[in-house]
């Protein structure tokens, strides 16, 4: 037994670190899903082929096999040989296993460090439990190996399941600190002067965001939540960290993925003035259906004060019969509004319209209408989902009393936010057009025109396909397919997750067989971009799925 316990405990340890590798892996992806139960069991659902370590597998059911024959042989100090093999093994696939690159990695946050406590704490008392059973028994100590480091190995593949249970183990606590900070955070904005402003949509919202509070900056103080910072929790740390008593405004992007998020935000912050950029088929996956995702984005115009201003994309008809629903200030932009075509109710809304469009490679031109009043616009932003968003921007800026001539001198200087067909021309001559923010349909097709609108060189895409679209989600990726088809010269799949329906639209217009690419991740797609680029191409990455969708 002097011999057999240092053994043994050089062996549980070493299968405790390796277990951490495999731990920190879940926990990185129930973060990605936000921490949410549902979308984590999702992520388990698409994942369930690829979650079996079957080397892993394979080993135990080899110590297994090995552990018996011992037994079978009558091998003295048996245990001890197969307690060796077992460290080996696994420090051998330890080293040898994947280290994946991740886009974005794993961030320690005080809720991910209490989850992986709680996680741990379960394995540890499973792990204790064994080893006191074993040496609380003297009768067949081979046999109690073999099944221990079963048991171990069992635990090992279901570390998944063991972030689920502490996620429900934790959410008292969870549910506890989020409501103090959601509450010591409306206290905050209640002692601030600043006029909130919401923004929500199916998309547009970082981009409208970016460009309002460039122009109300012309004249006011005004916070933003910075990149993506749409949920609860984020913008609670916003308001916590940098809203001070002395802004004049705070503009507030809100997300949601289902039904009642986008209520929990406006409870939180009270806007006086909200955006809904448009409505369309982003997240629905999680909503359902269309009709959930437009009560959703109401919810925001619902919230609003009797005397709040209603900031709605008048050509997208989802969102202009919120206009009718309450009886606010509304403002309606677009560019498309033909007043002969808005009922006479609505026609006592405000219009902001851009007319005379010219795009190019460069950005747009277009006159901004604002009743009577017409002014000049250039932009370097590209596409035509841009002019919406300036729009937008711009109906919310003059309401607060931006002059046309300050939208004109700030429009012109805005960059476009990251991401988000971003222009990067390389010193090599390559053009590269970077759209790599969660996509739609909507924003696939705005990018491949702005693609298409550039002349020269060969025309790439990029693109892991689109997700979360429920049902339709196979025929928006073939049509995307078919939209490639008619621009791009390569097309490059970046995953397995989206490539079968994208080929199919590809094929379906005789696309080129030779010209298109599957590859697994992004770093192969670079090593194929490197063979075809030549000075003067122009590559359009469209969309950048997280780490827990490749």
């Amino acid at each position: 037994m002097n011999t057999f316990f240092p053994i043994l405990l050089i062996g549980v340890s070493t299968w405790f670190i390796k277990l951490q590798s495999r731990h920190i892996y879940f926990l990185h992806m129930v973060q990605l899903e936000k921490y949410q139960i549902n979308d984590y069991i999702s992520w388990i659902s698409r994942n369930k082929k690829q979650i079996p370590d079957y080397k892993e597998i394979y080993f135990t059911a080899v110590l297994a096999f090995t552990g018996l024959w011992c037994l079978y042989l009558k091998l003295n100090k048996s245990e001890i040989l197969l307690i060796i093999l077992w460290v080996a093994g696994t420090v051998y696939l330890f080293y040898k296993r994947t280290r994946p690159k991740y886009k974005k990695k794993l961030v320690f946050t005080s809720r991910a460090i209490r989850l992986f406590i709680t996680t741990n704490l379960l394995f540890l008392y499973l792990t204790f439990d064994m080893l006191f059973r074993i040496f609380s028994s003297s009768q067949y100590p081979a046999l109690l190996i073999i099944f221990f480091i079963i048991a171990a190995q069992i635990m090992y593949q279901l570390a998944f399941y063991f972030i689920l249970l502490g996620i429900l183990i934790n959410y008292p606590i969870e549910t506890a600190i989020n409501k103090y900070y959601m509450l010591s955070s409306k206290h905050i904005v209640n002692g601030s002067k600043a006029t909130v402003i919401g923004i929500t949509g199916s998309y547009g919202k970082t981009s409208v965001k970016d460009i309002l509070h460039t122009l109300l900056s012309v004249k006011y103080k005004t916070l933003k939540t910075p990149e993506s910072y749409n949920t609860p929790m984020g913008i609670c740390k916003v308001i916590r960290r940098d809203l001070k008593p002395d802004y004049d405004f705070f503009v507030v992007e809100m997300g949601a993925r289902r039904p009642g998020e986008i209520k929990e935000l406006c409870d939180l912050v009270n806007p006086e003035t909200g955006i809904v950029t448009a409505v369309g088929p982003q997240h629905l996956e999680t909503f359902g259906s269309l009709e959930n995702i437009s009560n959703t984005k109401y919810e925001l115009i619902k919230s609003l004060p009797d005397s709040g201003t209603a900031v709605l994309n008048g050509d997208n008809s989802l969102t202009t019969d919120m206009a009718s629903k309450r009886h606010l200030q509304n403002i309606l932009f677009g560019t498309d509004l033909d007043e002969k075509k808005i009922s006479q109710k609505e026609l006592s809304c405000s219009l902001i319209q851009a007319k005379n469009i010219s795009m190019d490679s460069n950005g747009s031109s277009f006159i901004l209408k604002n009743g009577e009043s017409e002014i000049d616009i250039k932009s370097h932003l590209l596409g035509h989902k841009n002019i919406y968003n300036i729009l937008a921007a711009v109906a919310v800026a003059l309401h607060y009393g931006i002059t046309l001539q300050e939208v004109k001198t700030s429009i012109k200087d805005i960059k476009p936010t990251p991401h988000r067909l971003q222009l990067i021309k390389n010193s090599n001559g390559i053009i590269i057009i970077d759209d790599a923010f969660n996509s739609n349909p909507v924003g696939a097709k705005t990018a491949l025109d702005v693609l298409g609108s550039f002349k020269g060189g060969k025309k790439i895409l990029v693109t892991p396909g689109l997700v979360e679209l429920g049902n339709i989600e196979y025929e928006e990726n073939k049509k995307l397919g078919k939209m490639a088809s008619e621009i791009c010269d390569y097309v490059i799949i970046v995953g397995n997750t989206q490539a079968k329906p994208i080929i199919s639209g590809l094929e379906e217009n005789n696309f080129a067989a030779e010209k298109v690419k599957n590859v697994s991740s992004l770093d192969i797609a670079s090593q194929c971009l490197q063979k075809i680029l030549t000075p003067g191409d122009i590559v359009l990455f469209e969309n950048d799925l997280p780490d827990n969708y490749l």
